[in-house]
């Protein structure tokens, strides 16, 4: 088990291989829809949102969008760097709840929570530098 419960994911494009996701889970959570729920790095936030589009494709039995490569916490501590920010846009469509979550169930936690403080630290250094680059 990952620290403090949670497991972590790397979730690329069924189509090409590229990076889409770090994805995190916790499958000993007491409420059932959190055993359930996938949580995703939106880095230019330092947060991981709870994600209803990769939380379906998570739980498919088939027909996957992304695969889902269970890594520990030193490997997602590496890629998340490397993880694409997303838009406004599209931070709205997997907040939204659909027919997954209840709008009190899009929860979120910050980076430095799940992944510690330098990694934290390092992507808002990130978001610093294309702000200002």
């Amino acid at each position: 088990m990952a620290k403090d419960g949670w497991e972590f994911w790397r979730l690329e494009r069924v189509d090409d291989g590229a990076l889409a996701w770090l994805a995190a889970t916790r499958p000993n959570a007491r409420a059932t829809i959190d055993r359930h729920k996938v949580w995703t790095l939106v880095p230019n936030r330092s947060l991981f949102i709870a994600n209803w589009y990769v939380t379906t494709d998570h739980r498919r039995g088939s027909d996957y969008l992304w695969t889902h490569e269970n890594i520990d916490v030193h490997d997602a501590r590496e890629i998340a760097l490397d993880v694409p920010d997303i838009t406004a846009d599209e931070l709205q469509r997997i907040a939204d709840p659909q027919a997954e979550f209840t709008l009190d169930q899009v929860d979120r936690y910050s980076a430095e929570k799940l992944l510690g403080k330098r990694v934290a630290e390092a992507l808002s250094a990130r978001r610093l530098d294309r702000w200002n680059g």
